[in-house]
């Protein structure tokens, strides 16, 4: 029954189309955040909204796509806008403060670390500020989910209608970013963005943006799982070579079993070779001196700013990602995975040697424990299990404990010089039982890097740097130069052992040293340029790169003659160690050696051959002999990895421009 006089709300027409707008301009607004955020400029945010450039239409469709058919299917404009909102924005911080504290971008990999958001914050909070243009940013966020919550009110389809629309915007984003082929031909490849660009992630976030950035590596990624380019018949040939080189490796039995130590020394490098950097004394003395009775050289690693554990895996498995159709980083991969392979400490305690895992912080973000322990270390032990090696804590409740290891702590985090004397106990806890193998992590040296780091700098230096910056270089040079005064104890206290011990010592990673107002301490002594999409590959070789010194009581043990250089990499050191140890290498390790003997390092930025300088890739440097090694190694990994199906690694196989030019 109608009754007279009753109110009606106001039928809008069209509704359809104008949530569609709605939707394209919301997507577009968030581009733009996305772009503040990363950028943290104004203008260039402003630049995206009034360009009308292919990647702001792109971007404008991708996102514009997803809360259509996310508003559309749940009759709800805003609802989808609040889950794409909330998703470019903690995709677009997570890459901006990534960048603020590595100088790296963020990765599809990275994303696994969000269980682990909290202790990450904890050791960077005091880099991790908040800006004008971020907050910004996130006020224009909430603008748009108020104009999409008035949308959906005003414009609220029939439920027919919201069902079509929702499916026809699905298909639209299928077509458009996900077939094969379809986003590369009408947006990556004109952008010079293509699968087989061998852009960096930071230049291809440069070009398309963090979100479309993203979007293209798990696109790409997805599609590079092809057959083998070799025919049978040359795959053969090649692992038939492959044998002939394992025949042909030397034996690395020594007749003994020397205990081996690593130490992990976090963010070390030789701060001395920092250019327009003068110190009046030497931070690194004793690194110097253990050096010049060592072997010691370049450390070519993977990361730079993070990524510790997959320095850690890439060391313990040999396993290089470079032969993989994305730069993965080991630590998303599944313990089953991983253990495809033997791992450097079940080799160890295969060869009857005591494996312990000692690290100066606790294990919230990596979650190493289980990992490590399934791969061989027979005890692992973090910031709260030091009772179980220091008698003078053992039985300690948690107050008396924490306080009674206070006094330890250097910067912000528990010394070298405490990890290296709690390394010392466990040694002597287990020598006369066999032999020993410890890997010891330090953690002084993490970021951040900040002027009221420590009470007081033994290592004045003169350089021209902004103040914010001169903080930050004092706080890394007493760092390492802590690292290298414990380095030496731990050397002095072997030098007085009877039996035979390698010591095996190397930086895993530098530190981003990233700046709060923008730049680097790099960019400012003008080693690299401030924005990491115009890196070039000498830029990469240098920042991507550490030392390492491998020192033995027992001069015979080393792997040249004391006081020799040569290079080394995160993929091949462990390999050495174990080689140096006698240890029996099994058909895989063998491939490891084999091809440690044309190159000292290879990643997505660079090659090194042996003993040579970084160059774009193996053809660079190679010849056709030495590319059978790689080539071989590759079908190597690939039917060790994926069996009889993977990836294409057609920048192995063909010569590219930057080869021939």
């Amino acid at each position: 029954m109608k009754l007279s006089g009753a109110r009606r709300g106001r039928r809008r027409e069209h509704p359809i189309a104008c949530s569609a707008a709605a939707a394209f301009a919301a997507g577009l607004l968030l581009a733009a955040c996305s772009e503040l955020i990363t950028r943290q400029s104004f203008g260039s945010a402003a630049a995206l909204l009034t360009g009308f450039t292919p990647r702001a239409v792109a971007e404008a469709a991708f996102l514009g796509l997803v809360i259509c058919g996310l508003g559309f299917l749940c009759r709800s404009l805003f609802a989808g806008g609040l889950l794409v909102t909330l998703s470019v924005a903690g995709l677009s911080y997570a890459n901006y403060y990534k960048m603020l504290i590595t100088s790296t971008p963020l990765y599809v990999q990275d994303i696994k670390l969000i269980t682990q958001v909290g202790g990450i914050v904890e050791i960077n909070e005091v880099s991790m500020g908040f800006s004008l243009e971020s907050g910004a940013a996130a006020a224009l966020m909430l603008l748009v989910l108020a104009g999409l919550f008035y949308v959906s009110r005003a414009f609220r389809p029939g439920l027919k209608q919201a069902l079509a629309a929702g499916l026809a915007s699905a298909a639209l984003f299928a077509a458009l970013f996900c077939l094969p082929g379809s986003a590369e031909a009408w947006f990556y490849t004109p952008l010079g963005c293509g699968p087989e660009s061998m852009e960096t992630q930071a230049q291809i976030n440069s070009r398309c943006g963090v979100v479309l950035g993203l979007w293209r590596s798990i696109v790409v990624s997805s599609q590079e799982q092809e057959q083998l380019q070799p025919e049978p018949d040359e795959e053969e040939l090649l692992l038939e070579q492959a044998r002939t080189w394992l025949e042909a490796l030397p034996e690395t039995g020594t007749g003994t079993q020397p205990n081996v130590i690593f130490v992990l020394a976090e963010s070390f490098f030789d701060v001395t070779q920092l250019p327009g950097v003068s110190y009046e004394e030497d931070p690194l003395s004793d690194f110097r001196r253990v050096c010049a009775k060592g072997v010691s050289g370049k450390f070519y690693t993977h990361t730079l700013g993070y990524g510790t554990e997959n320095i850690e895996l890439e060391l313990m498995t040999g396993i290089n990602s470079r032969f993989f159709p994305a730069d993965e980083m080991l630590y998303s991969w599944t313990q089953e995975r991983l253990k495809t392979v033997s791992c450097l400490p079940e080799l160890f305690a295969g060869a009857g040697y005591y494996t312990a895992y000692l690290h100066t912080f606790n294990d919230s973000i990596y979650e190493r424990e289980e990992l490590f322990t399934a791969m061989g270390f027979e005890d692992m032990y973090f910031s709260g299990d030091y009772g179980e090696i220091d008698e003078s804590l053992a039985g300690a409740d948690e107050g008396t404990y924490y306080s009674a290891i206070a006094p330890r702590l250097s910067g912000d985090y528990y010394g070298d010089d405490y990890l290296v004397e709690l390394g010392t106990m466990l040694y002597e806890q287990h020598a006369q039982e066999g032999p020993v193998m410890l890997w010891l992590a330090s953690m002084e040296n993490h970021a951040p890097y900040y002027a009221e780091k420590y009470d007081s700098y033994d290592f004045p230096f003169e350089a021209e740097l902004s103040e914010e910056a001169a903080g930050g270089l004092a706080a890394l040079t007493q760092g390492a130069a802590n690292c290298s005064e414990a380095l030496g104890k731990l050397v002095d206290y072997f030098s007085g052992r009877e039996e035979p011990v390698i010591v095996v010592f190397f930086g895993d990673h530098r530190p981003g040293l990233s700046l709060v107002r923008g730049g680097s301490i790099y960019t400012e002594l003008g080693m690299v340029p401030e924005e990491v999409a115009d890196w070039t590959l000498e830029d990469y070789a240098k920042l991507y790169c550490t030392d390492y010194v491998i020192w033995s009581n027992e001069p015979s043990l080393l792997p040249a003659e004391p006081g020799s250089r040569l290079n080394s990499s995160s993929t091949l050191l462990g390999l050495e160690a174990m080689q140096l140890a006698g240890i029996e290498l099994d058909e895989y390790w063998g491939m490891c050696a084999v091809v440690d003997g044309v190159s000292d390092a290879w990643n997505w930025n660079f090659f090194v051959p042996e003993g040579g300088e970084p160059c774009f890739s193996p053809y660079s440097s190679l010849d056709n002999d030495e590319l059978d090694i790689i080539r071989a190694m590759r079908v190597f990994m690939n039917s060790t990895f994926f069996g009889t199906d993977g990836p294409d690694f057609w920048d192995i196989f063909a010569v590219t421009d930057k080869d021939t030019g």
